[in-house]
């Protein structure tokens, strides 16, 4: 079952932004990971450090095909997840292409597509793993008019529109 910790592949590893800036790509002999995750990388020292593991071959990066893409917005969308960066939308499409593997990642978004699509994933830092699959609709702050898609002002009010996580029963 994706999301847990018994028989993994652990030859597939893919790394989002939290696993370079906390430098576990050394703990693996490989990692996969794609070019928007390599662009949110700015300190010096991770920069540095994935510079380094680029060159020796230890990074690899991947830029996924348009229908992997185009599946990995068919998952957040089954949870009504409009919140997702194209990075991590990049993330999830590498991993539908490299399945079998294991996504290390601290973005709970990012983990409940992981877990509808069956794709295992690892907390970066200790006990940050989501336990239930999501779903959210986005609600006006001011009026509470409920959309099912993201939109920045309401359109009753003109208050703004947050993500709200929906009770599943």
């Amino acid at each position: 079952r994706a999301g847990h910790d018994k028989g993994i592949a652990m030859d597939k590893i893919i790394l989002d932004t939290a696993g370079f800036l906390a430098g576990i790509e050394n703990a693996f002999p490989r990692v996969y990971t794609t070019a928007e995750v390599i662009s949110e990388v700015k300190d010096s020292s991770s920069l540095m450090n994935l510079n380094m593991a680029i060159s020796s071959g230890k990074v690899i990066v991947f830029k996924p095909k348009e229908s992997s893409v185009k599946e990995a917005l068919s998952y957040a969308s089954k949870v009504k997840d409009y919140s997702l960066s194209k990075t991590d939308i990049s993330i999830l499409a590498l991993a539908l292409e490299l399945k079998p593997c294991v996504v290390f990642t601290d973005d709970f978004s990012l983990q409940n597509v992981l877990k509808i699509a069956e794709i295992d994933y690892r907390s970066v830092k200790v006990n940050r793993k989501i336990n239930e699959i999501r779903e959210f609709y986005y609600k006006c702050e001011s009026c509470g008019k409920t959309y099912t898609k993201y939109i920045e002002k309401c359109n009753i009010c003109g208050s703004r529109v947050i993500k709200t996580r929906r009770n599943n029963h």
